[in-house]
């Protein structure tokens, strides 16, 4: 069985929104806001409610380019997915402000828009592929 999870890729300015996971190496590791599916759920709304609750962001459906919408595969090293990552491209018009005090604290130390050449260093390489969406 394939577990699904479901994220944002959220992108201002040439930058894209990563996470970093609390208590993990500060290089190698960022994420998009991302988390399990629930029952019932779909793709979409869980990314949009995983993303409320580890950043505070709050975004609606119609908010999302839903064209723009892919996922990325976990693989055993026998090239068996065992975990599968929708994600959804929301390109922001205006800035907005992360509120570190707002973070789950228990996942997430830290969220910031980074440019490319600092996701690289720093993005979790199953998620490198993300990186295409920025110049």
């Amino acid at each position: 069985m394939i577990v699904e999870s479901a994220g944002l890729v959220i992108l201002y300015d040439n930058k894209i929104l990563l996470e970093h996971p609390k208590g993990q190496k500060w290089f190698s590791t960022y994420s998009i806001p991302k988390g399990h599916v629930e029952e019932g759920e779909d793709h979409l709304h869980a990314a949009l409610r995983e993303t409320e609750e580890e950043l505070g962001l709050k975004f609606t459906p119609d908010q999302i380019n839903t064209n723009g919408k892919g996922y990325i595969n976990y693989t055993d090293n026998k090239g068996v997915i065992y975990k599968r990552v929708y994600f959804y491209i929301l390109e922001l018009n205006s800035p907005i402000q992360i509120d570190q005090t707002k973070l789950q604290k228990d996942e997430i130390d830290y969220a910031g828009f980074l440019s490319k050449n600092e996701a690289e260093k720093r993005i979790f390489k199953r998620f490198k592929p993300l990186l295409v969406y920025l110049k």
